[in-house]
């Protein structure tokens, strides 16, 4: 047997497994990866994005390559085995040496040519890219005319492939999978979700409702003015005429410091050069109502719903805290939502979470008996009004049973309802108490 066949059919098997193992590397690896190893200056990077700028070309070179070297590996074996059967003296059939040796080269070709040199490159992709990369570079060079021809014949065949965009669920995943694998902080998770969900977001999400809309009479006076302003430290105050579904000014502190330092102490409001407000729609996108504002320079808008009454009150930096979070000045009063009153009670806001409450008393929501699709995610006002269907009254008390296997003795959630006033509910007591 001639020994230049075997070095040729060991060579030949190297380039199989070279082939197949760079095939995985090449495809599986992801374009921000190659962008991040360009800007790294590492060896073969420039060549590897070259290369990957169309894959349908890299592939088609790696297929011709591949097959190509599977093909002549087979007339290899064809031979050797031809080879062995009329030298051995075995008293083997052509036939019957051809069939064994094609059972040994398809099991050789499936171990050392695919599964070991795949199992490799799905571990070392990025380095075993950058080296192939410039390989690749001129292989392709050199089968261009054969890749043209092949990338006109799927075409003819396959129609023009229309090139599937990523899905904002897509991102999405990918972002989450960021956060559990550490590539990503939770801070910073958080944020690119609120990017991406910028657009989707409206102003009726996250506006001031018209309850809590601190605003002044335009028959109110300089000096009452300067007293709100003190006591509030807005920069803006809506002013309304008769009723509070009629804003269309505000006042700026600035304009309202001048009339108080020149005396005009009694001078109304209305009398004074007031800024026109921004009014917009319940639907409007945070994202377009941005723009606006840039564009406008003003940084609060009025909400107004379909009847033309006020919703609420927007601002650009409720706009900017739906991104990066809540953002506290010097004149912010720290409020604690959850605070410890001693014997095992707390005073809450009401629009505290219901999960951050019951927390607290290592709770959850099936422990008193609701439903966590229906209420997860909503605040302390909302489950007790729903519970009573209505606002409660000053003062009111609602239990609820506490029910946990770990715990022989009933207990109750005591909620004591503080103010309500404007149908708006103030602070609540909640205790732990032995069921009676």
């Amino acid at each position: 047997m001639d020994p230049l066949l075997i070095v040729l059919f060991i060579f030949l098997f190297l380039l199989s497994a070279f082939f197949s193992g760079t095939e995985l590397a090449l495809m599986s690896l992801a374009s921000h990866k190659i962008e991040a190893l360009v800007k790294e200056g590492k060896y073969g990077s420039k060549s590897l994005k070259k290369i990957k700028e169309n894959n349908d070309r890299l592939l088609i070179a790696i297929l011709i390559g591949n097959n190509l070297v599977n093909t002549f590996t087979a007339a290899f074996a064809t031979s050797i085995a031809i080879s062995m059967a009329t030298n051995s003296g075995l008293g083997l059939s052509q036939a019957t040496a051809i069939g064994i040796s094609t059972g040994i080269v398809t099991f050789l070709l499936l171990l050392f040519g695919e599964i070991i040199p795949k199992s490799i490159a799905t571990k070392n992709a990025a380095r075993i890219s950058l080296f192939v990369a410039p390989i690749y570079k001129t292989l392709m060079l050199i089968l261009y005319p054969i890749i043209s021809f092949m990338e006109v014949l799927i075409q003819v065949f396959s129609g023009k492939q229309k090139v599937e965009q990523m899905t904002d669920e897509e991102i999405e995943s990918f972002i989450d999978m960021g956060r559990k694998s550490g590539s990503l902080e939770d801070h910073e998770h958080e944020k690119i979700k609120n990017i991406l969900e910028f657009d989707e977001t409206i102003v009726e999400e996250i506006m001031t409702p018209r309850v809590k809309i601190e605003a002044l009479s335009s028959e109110t006076t300089v000096k009452k003015a300067m007293e709100f302003y003190l006591s509030h430290t807005h920069s803006r105050i809506p002013v309304f005429t008769k009723t509070i579904d009629k804003i269309d000014y505000f006042l700026t502190a600035r304009e309202l410091v001048e009339e108080f330092s020149a005396g005009n102490l009694e001078t109304k409001i209305s009398d004074i050069n007031l800024k026109e407000v921004l009014k917009v729609p319940l639907n409007q996108s945070i994202a377009i109502l941005l723009e606006t504002f840039q564009k406008s320079h003003k940084i609060m808008a009025i909400i107004i719903d379909e009847y033309g009454g006020v919703s609420g009150l927007i601002t650009i930096e409720d706009i900017i805290e739906e991104v990066f979070g809540e953002i506290r000045d010097e004149t912010d009063k720290e409020v604690d939502e959850i605070k410890e009153l001693g014997d095992n009670s707390l005073r809450v806001k009401s629009d505290v979470l219901i999960e951050d409450l019951l927390e607290k008393f290592d709770l959850d929501l099936e422990h008193i008996g609701l439903d966590e699709r229906e209420f997860g995610g909503e605040t302390f006002s909302f489950v007790i009004t729903h519970v009573l269907e209505g606002f409660p009254d000053t003062g009111e008390v609602i239990n609820f049973d506490i029910k946990r296997s770990d715990k022989k003795e009933k207990q109750v959630l005591n909620c004591e309802v503080g103010e309500v006033k404007n149908a708006k509910i103030g602070n609540i007591d909640v205790k732990i108490m032995k069921k009676k």
